[in-house]
């Protein structure tokens, strides 16, 4: 079903189908759930799993072939057999291009054999960077071998267009960033104070969250994805984990800053997040996985504020009993809301949305 939402979504772009049509056959595919898939699809969905889990084998092979045998080989050979691997996959990358293009793939983007082995050249290319570093003992910090390697990896998988090359580039430069900090432990700690590193994480998986949304036209009155393809930056899996990540490192830092008021920049941070989240996830976006982190968020956030008030108090025992019934009751009202709201979803519409 995905397949056939984004091929509608190129078929309009391309000004092949117009509007109404595509809305229509949208509906069409919501509202047909007897379907199942032939024999023939399984079995091209097994080949694309296989190719991709294939190039990620190789790519490991590799890495750890050379690491086994580092003493057993001579300078010249390791690089050789590396660099010889890089030439040759990109060769039958080149193959594989053109044969899709002689089919009429223009674009390429998504879960193809071509892009399954710009895959494993992002593996060949991270194995030759650290080659290179530990060939050579350039005294650099390992920070720079992800933030170099994720450097690489951008244009490919801007090529590429598949999710899993963005997923990749998203990790590497969190890795990248989080490595940084290990080595420069008071970085950043004008702007940000003792928690540089954590805010530093947040801010940069809530700019990977948004340019998600930006750039695949998910917001669709952007005026950046007019000039971008839509399906170029589809990736929802790296856009969920990045703003998982984001709101969960913002609600430990919010409830660090209830019981120490020093930080108190983050509730202010945390009330607006949540706000402005709201009004995007609920009334436009319509994504009930990011409701759902945000509801059970506020829950921890708001019991954590009544944990403080019960342990300044005057009479703890009650104030813990009013705190187990509040935190059943918020939790059994945000699920039953979120139930609420994904049938509301499910139906196209926004019925009762408070």
């Amino acid at each position: 079903m995905n397949n056939e939402k984004s091929m509608l979504g190129v078929w309009f772009e391309h000004g092949l189908i117009s509007k109404e049509a595509q809305q229509a056959a949208l509906t069409q595919i919501h509202q047909d759930k007897t379907r199942f898939p032939t024999s023939l699809q399984w079995c091209s969905l097994f080949d694309l799993m296989l190719i991709w889990l294939a190039g990620l084998l190789i790519g490991s092979g590799i890495i750890f072939f050379v690491a086994a045998n580092w003493q057993d080989m001579s300078q010249f050979v390791r690089f050789a057999l590396v660099e010889t691997c890089l030439l040759l996959t990109l060769s039958v990358y080149l193959v594989m291009r053109k044969r899709a293009l002689n089919r009429g793939d223009l674009l390429g983007f998504g879960y193809t054999t071509a892009n399954a082995l710009l895959l494993l050249i992002c593996l060949i290319i991270g194995s030759l960077f650290a080659l290179v570093g530990q060939t050579y003992q350039t005294g650099a910090d390992p920070w720079q071998l992800f933030a170099v390697w994720g450097l690489f990896v951008l244009p490919l998988a801007l090529v590429a267009g598949t999710e899993l090359l963005w997923l990749l580039f998203g990790l590497l430069v969190n890795a990248a960033l989080l490595l940084y900090f290990d080595a420069f432990p008071g970085a950043g700690g004008l702007v940000w104070g003792a928690n540089s590193a954590m805010a530093w994480l947040f801010v940069l998986n809530l700019a990977l969250h948004l340019s998600c949304l930006f750039l695949s036209g998910e917001i669709t009155n952007s005026p950046v994805a007019q000039f971008t393809h839509k399906q170029r930056f589809f990736a929802p899996l790296l856009r969920q984990l990045t703003i998982l990540a984001a709101l969960s490192i913002v609600t430990i830092l919010s409830i660090e800053a209830i019981f120490d008021w020093k930080n108190s920049i983050w509730l202010m941070i945390y009330f607006a997040l949540i706000t402005a989240g709201y009004f995007l996830y609920n009334r436009y976006l319509q994504d009930i996985f990011v409701l759902a982190i945000g509801s059970f968020s506020l829950v921890a956030v708001a019991n954590s504020l009544l944990i403080r008030a019960t342990l300044e108090g005057d009479e703890p025992v009650g104030m813990f009993l009013v705190l187990g019934v509040s935190i059943i009751g918020s939790t059994t009202a945000v699920t039953l809301w979120l139930k609420q709201r994904h049938k509301a979803f499910s139906q196209g519409g926004l019925s009762d949305i408070s």
